[in-house]
């Protein structure tokens, strides 16, 4: 029996999104998803928690249990071999390719909308250092619409697939209030338009 799924998007390929339609893109290709009932989005409570002037959204996670199950069932085949959802992504959570080296698929148990995976297009493992073509991936997806990227470094860090992919959810997170949570702290730090750090976050990091 064929897939009815298999209409919905183009496989993966060489064609990569014109610059300003991903947005579009991310939209079509979630309510298609949602009409075949491929996205199995994960209920949540959300509420607010502050912490040195940061207002941290919490999202209290109310369906984790089917998402194991689902997790469960998607990842193991009938011989009891591991699936890599990745390899080939499912069609109706497919959105488009990114470059010769990653694609952008839909996150199929998301917590905010239109969350979207930006996936290897060859198994590299989850626990490996981010390089060059990520974050050339990353840049690429990061300029078509507000939103915030993030990589999951190993099941340690949550995540919950060994294929390596980075993430990437619109802004705001909610509808008033700075567009990111630390974005008090980033005030108070370096001027505008240099690399600079802030006094208050104890790690490591930059931002410009």
């Amino acid at each position: 029996m064929k897939d009815p799924s298999s209409k919905l998007v183009h496989r993966p390929g060489t064609q990569t999104f014109q610059p300003g339609t991903l947005w579009q893109l991310i939209i079509d290709q979630s309510r298609l998803a949602i009409e075949h009932g491929v996205l199995r989005t994960i209920d949540t409570e959300q509420t607010f928690l502050e912490d040195h002037g940061v207002a941290f959204v919490i999202r209290v996670v109310s369906s984790l249990a089917r998402k194991e199950q689902n997790q469960r069932i998607q990842q193991v085949k009938p011989s009891g071999r591991h699936v890599n959802p990745f390899l080939p992504p499912e069609p109706a959570l497919f959105v488009s390719d990114v470059s010769n080296t990653h694609l952008a698929v839909l996150n199929k148990f998301n917590v905010i909308e239109h969350h979207l995976l930006i996936v290897t297009r060859k198994f590299e493992h989850q626990e490996m250092l981010l390089n060059e073509s990520d974050f050339a991936a990353l840049w690429r997806c990061l300029g078509e619409f507000p939103s915030l990227g993030f990589y999951n470094g190993g099941t340690v860090a949550g995540a919950s697939q060994s294929h390596k992919h980075l993430q990437l959810v619109p802004l705001p997170f909610v509808a008033t209030g700075p567009r990111i949570p630390a974005e008090p702290l980033l005030r108070s730090a370096s001027p505008i338009g240099r690399v600079g750090v802030c006094d208050q976050l104890p790690f490591r990091h930059a931002f410009v």
